[in-house]
């Protein structure tokens, strides 16, 4: 399917994947699409300006602290993707036919008439997938092009609710764009009297076809006096920002002309250097319209599909939406005068040319709708149980792909990967399109994908890396395994028994697939400097553990069913640890976990697990997310055989009782990540296919793991284990 970009100032219309349907969204064949000429000129403009050099201090910081955390590689791997210049993504409204919806989608079926919302979403695209919560019906097909500014006509009508206009009171619209023609209009329906004010004749001149009572022109001399003698010297009731300006004149002009106590509501992008009076003197109240209205930017609403109580939110995004698309269908706000012009996809390169010449307000984007009827959404095979054998293309570089492009692959595993000889990433698959082109570009690859399945069914790639949502991994591992793939598998292996019931019965079935878990610390040199201290040594081991995690809120993807919480996304990593130290079975768990006290502190951030190994050795892991940053994050201490050994952040090693050779410290962390992936490709290069870790250690830390958790959730507890 065809889709708009942003490269480096040029519009381009690109070749994509279709985006993949989940189970809350809804996927629409596009009819129109929207183009603002405030808000994409501004994108536009914005990118044309070269920031390489702006604000270098910033940057300079900003570099030494991913060098930091993240390494050179990781760092330099984030300035290339800079320098290379990513695609952005254009458009946000839209409106067009239902082609599917998601399991959990109740309001639509596939056939349904429909506007959207949300940029990322409601893309300038043939078709798009957008949550059930920013979609709303159009009842009369009549309407459907119309329908399209709905998302800018909502930004409008949050304003005016913001405001809490009342009847007959004076209403002064500052900034007659787009957004200010539809506010003028949205206020006159309100049973106000409006003042429409702008530098430009032709707008002033639409206003007063749109009901606006009076324009004046901003930079007119006799501006605040005309203000003054139509208001009889009280200033109007409320002044609405529209307007898009850094220059904080424009909201000490609204401050004049508001009466006092009066309201100033700030819809469009203006400078905020206000000035104590007059907005002391009058107590007028300053007011922020967010967007489209309550909802916006809060991900379980938008993407959860949890709808705000209709008797406590009466005007959430999705309700504005609604009653701006009533409005159109009723003919009580006019589309027709604000987008003059209409343009097929194919010709939008005269459509952003136009907007770029300020001639219009905004332009209406034309598809060829899919033949909406005979669209079947694909139907997978269901998973046989099987692994498929490991066959690499012969004679050439192993195919990698990777399932997932957020923060941790572009920083770590990408890096590196690109690095290991012998092995060329050719596809990246992400639900964000834009972001898996951008990778791509990056990297060489030439396929960006946003279903997983396309790359496991398909021969694409010989080796899949997966670091998408934690809830994911365990179903995508199988699926890619079962197709013959070779799977690197960011951590966690399950989040769940019954995840983990499903993959360690495949594992042992299968025990000769290629298969590996991003266990990297116990790759990391210090650890197998340690390891090889404690291979002689004659009496159990005590290790003690502390990770100084840091406080991640409640609405972090970590926090959700997506990550499942933090003893599962990233303590396992120690506990794989401890198993790999010890060379020993766990015997028995004790767990203790923090009691909250309050909603923004969680059991699983603050917990205490106490793990003790057949071999009679004891490991204590203290994870807390209740510490300062500046401590360091991870910090181990070992006890045997009357010698001492401690490992401070994978920076300083230190043995006591143990020759002074044994002490090292780096000025980066080393946490293994290099060696392990190359030890991965490695075994896949080798005859025995042998892998970095065994099946058995994998089963025996995703179990441990998930007993934790579950006794971190319940206050604490213990469990014996029994092979």
């Amino acid at each position: 399917m065809r889709q708009l970009f942003l490269d480096k100032g040029s519009v381009i219309v690109q070749e994509v994947a279709q985006p993949s349907l989940d189970e809350r969204s809804v996927l629409i064949s596009v009819h129109y699409s929207f183009i603002s000429s405030g808000t994409e000129a501004a994108t536009i403009s914005n990118t044309q300006q070269s920031v390489i050099f702006s604000n270098v201090p910033h940057k300079i910081k900003t570099v030494l602290q991913s060098i930091t955390e993240n390494g050179f590689a990781g760092t330099q791997a984030l300035i290339n993707g800079k320098l290379k210049g990513n695609l952005q993504v254009l458009g946000y409204s839209c409106s067009g036919r239902v082609l599917a919806v998601g399991k959990k989608v109740t309001k639509f079926r596939a056939g349904d008439f429909v506007a959207c919302a949300g940029a990322g979403w409601a893309n300038h695209a043939d078709v798009v997938c957008v949550p059930e919560n920013l979609v709303v019906a159009v009842k009369d097909e009549a309407f459907v092009k119309h329908a399209s500014i709905t998302t800018i006509g909502s930004i409008a009508l949050q304003g005016i609710r913001r405001a809490e206009l009342q009847l007959s009171e004076t209403v002064c619209v500052i900034g007659l764009g787009l957004l200010g023609q539809i506010t003028v209009q949205l206020a006159k329906n309100a049973g106000c009297k409006v003042v429409g004010v702008d530098l430009l004749p032709e707008r002033m001149a639409l206003a007063l076809e749109l009901g606006a009572d009076y324009v004046f022109k901003a930079d007119s001399e006799s501006f605040e006096k005309d203000m003054n003698f139509l208001t009889n010297h009280r200033g109007v009731d409320c002044t609405i920002l529209t307007a898009a300006t850094s220059s904080s004149i424009i909201i000490q002009t609204a401050m004049e002309v508001t009466r006092r106590k009066g309201k100033v509501v700030i819809v469009g992008d203006v400078g905020l250097d206000l000035q104590r009076n007059p907005l002391y003197k009058k107590e007028i109240d300053l007011l922020i319209s967010c967007s489209y209205g309550p909802g916006r930017y809060d991900t379980s609403y938008e993407v959860e599909g949890r709808d705000y109580p209709y008797d406590y939110v009466r005007w959430t995004e999705n309700r504005n939406m609604e009653a701006i698309v009533d409005l159109i269908s009723q003919k009580k706000l006019s589309v027709d005068k604000l987008a003059t012009q209409e343009f097929h996809i194919e010709d939008v390169t005269k459509a952003y040319e136009l907007i770029k010449s300020k001639e219009v307000l905004g332009v209406i984007l034309r598809y060829t709708p899919k033949n909406d009827a005979s669209f079947i959404p694909a139907v997978r095979k269901p998973f046989a149980g099987k692994a498929l054998a490991f066959t690499p293309a012969v004679g050439t570089a192993l195919r990698v792909g990777f399932v997932g492009a957020g923060g941790f692959s572009k920083v770590k595993l990408l890096p590196i990967v690109s690095k290991v000889r012998d092995v060329k990433i050719s596809a990246i698959v992400d639900t964000d399109v834009t972001n898996a082109k951008n990778v791509c570009r990056t990297y060489g690859a030439a396929i960006a994908l946003t279903d997983s399945r396309d790359l496991f069914e398909k021969d694409i790639v010989d080796t899949v890396v997966i670091a998408s949502p934690h809830k994911f991994h365990c179903d995508q591992a199988l699926e890619a395994l079962a197709h013959g793939k070779a799977v690197f598998l960011e951590k966690p292996m399950a989040t769940t028994f019954e995840q983990y019931g499903r993959i360690s019965k495949f594992l042992i079935n299968n025990p000769h697939v290629p298969f590996c878990v991003d266990f990297n610390r116990s790759f990391a040199p210090f650890m197998q400097k340690i390891k090889w201290e404690l291979a002689s040594r004659k009496s159990p081991v005590v290790i003690h553990y502390r990770m100084n995690a840091g406080y991640i809120p409640g609405d972090h993807w970590t926090q959700t069913d997506l990550g499942a919480g933090r003893v599962i996304g990233e303590a396992c990593h120690i506990f794989d640890l401890f198993c790999f130290l010890t060379g020993s079975k766990p015997a028995a768990v004790s767990v203790e976990s923090l009691k909250p006290g309050s909603s923004n502190l969680f059991p699983t951030d603050n917990f205490s697990a106490q793990i003790s190994f057949e071999d009679g050795s004891i490991c204590t892991l203290l994870y807390t997310a209740l510490g300062h940053s500046a401590l360091g994050k991870e910090r181990m201490e070992v006890f045997y055989d009357s010698k001492t050994i401690v490992m401070d952040d994978y920076k300083v090693l230190q043995g006591f009782g143990i020759s002074h050779s044994f002490n090292e410290s780096t000025r980066y962390p080393n946490k293994g990540h290099e060696i392990l992936l190359q030890k991965f490709f490695d075994g896949l290069q080798s005859e025995d296919r042998k892998m970095p870790i065994s099946i058995e250690r994998l089963n025996r830390v995703a179990e441990l793991t998930l007993i934790i958790d579950e006794l971190v959730c319940k206050g604490g507890g213990n469990k014996e284990f029994s092979y």
